[in-house]
């Protein structure tokens, strides 16, 4: 099969690969979207009762609006249907069902060979916009679950019926949050395994904290910021957008019923061992959504804004003080038949075969483009600020990798 020569090859049809074709059609350069898959792939793959936790006035893809009420969210099917949306409004060079097995050096070209199972592409220009969730994970501990507890990513999980008997949620970030409060409204028996998550008010001072935080700037926030590159990955605050929001709040589980634990560190067979911290971590939440709160006050005070003072709803608290929980579950008798890992994913780029990544394996770019000529990467979570890779953000850095490309010109006006 010969090799096929394109202008820029495009990894990946999510928002951060439609982006990028979006702003590429508008230079006028010649380019191609593979995808293994179809277009927003990824947000197929989440649980029925998803939703968005930023609101509908944060969503801002190039010339098409979510639309909807400003302080909504949009629901799974609702996200899906907005990318779709999108992608028909410019009619993208997109094929699916194409896998990539590697993006390498092109030796007659100098160039890229990206290697698919259609065939191979020569091309001047990479853009890998496949995000940074590649891989369900799962801590080795689950391998020594007994044989007869249902084990679910929540990558895996659809709704309460896809998960029989009491469940234990390992996990308390917005995924583990959200499906255990799924499931507590479903009547189930639910354990939930918390981690280091905190937690925000969904509204405070009559607006979205999520509104509030995008004007603060902190979405602008920079990789460079970050005490450590290792922050890029700490687990995001636990909050609510379904049946028009809600603040998820661990005491509030607890008082309704969920049996909070420590953090899971051992298993041997039906019997689950925990960490002691779990007081220590529902502080640190209260700290966090307390320290928000405070920051918004101070910006309406600094800038004048008009707003409603603090209501009662805003300054109530769950005083709720779970009991100590067990450092030892057996799983039999508590009659957890089903244990839901939401414990994140890790990213792999192992396929591109080019020295541009940290010693965590994360690709290390400025705005998009690496220390190589030619290779890009779109849709990075804190690829260059906070919102890089969410639906408020991502059109930014997909503008200036389109714009570096065109800056480059094509092969003839490069020589």
């Amino acid at each position: 099969m010969p090799t096929e020569t394109v202008h820029t090859v495009v990894i990946g049809a999510g928002q951060a690969g439609l982006c990028v074709s979006w702003f590429l059609q508008r230079e006028g350069i010649e380019h191609t979207i593979l995808e293994r898959d179809t277009v927003a792939s990824s947000w197929r793959r989440r649980w029925d009762s998803f939703t968005l936790v930023t609101p509908n006035a944060l969503n801002r893809l190039p010339e098409l609006p979510s639309g909807g009420d400003p302080d909504g969210f949009l629901a799974r099917d609702q996200v899906i249907a907005y990318l779709e949306r999108f992608a028909a409004s410019f009619d993208p060079p997109l094929r699916t069902g194409v896998h990539v097995d590697a993006v390498a050096p092109h030796e007659p070209s100098g160039r890229f060979r990206v290697r698919t199972n259609q065939g191979e592409l020569a091309c001047r220009n990479v853009v890998v916009a496949t995000g940074t969730f590649h891989r369900p994970w799962t801590p080795p501990v689950a391998t020594r679950l007994p044989a007869g507890v249902r084990q679910l990513h929540s990558s895996d999980y659809r709704r309460p019926d896809d998960a029989p008997g009491a469940v234990l949620v390992v996990g308390s970030g917005q995924s583990g949050a959200q499906i255990a409060d799924e499931l507590r409204a479903a009547g189930r028996t639910v354990h939930l395994a918390v981690g280091s998550a905190p937690r925000l008010p969904r509204r405070y001072r009559g607006r979205d904290t999520m509104r509030w935080l995008f004007d603060l700037g902190v979405f602008d926030r920079t990789v460079e910021t970050l005490d450590t590159p290792a922050d890029r990955f700490a687990a995001h605050p636990h909050v609510s957008g379904r049946d028009g929001g809600a603040t998820l709040d661990l005491r509030a589980f607890a008082r309704d019923g969920v049996r909070l634990l420590g953090r899971l560190t051992a298993v041997d067979g039906d019997l689950l061992t925990f960490d002691d911290g779990l007081h220590d971590r529902l502080r640190a939440a209260d700290a966090f959504a307390e320290r928000t709160k405070r920051t918004i006050d101070a910006r309406i005070d600094d800038a004048g804004i008009e707003a409603p003072p603090p209501s009662d709803a805003d300054l109530a608290r769950t005083d709720f003080e779970p009991d100590e929980p067990p450092n030892r579950l057996s799983l039999e008798a508590a009659g957890v038949r089903t244990v839901i890992w939401a414990t994140g994913y890790r990213f792999d780029f192992s396929w591109v075969a080019f020295p541009v990544f940290d010693g965590f394996g994360y690709p290390v770019q400025r705005h998009g483009a690496t220390d190589v000529p030619g290779l890009y990467f779109a849709g990075l979570h804190w690829g260059h600020r906070q919102r890089s890779a969410l639906l408020c953000g991502v059109a930014e850095g997909a503008e200036r990798i389109a714009g570096a490309i065109a800056a480059a010109g094509t092969p003839a006006e490069a020589a």
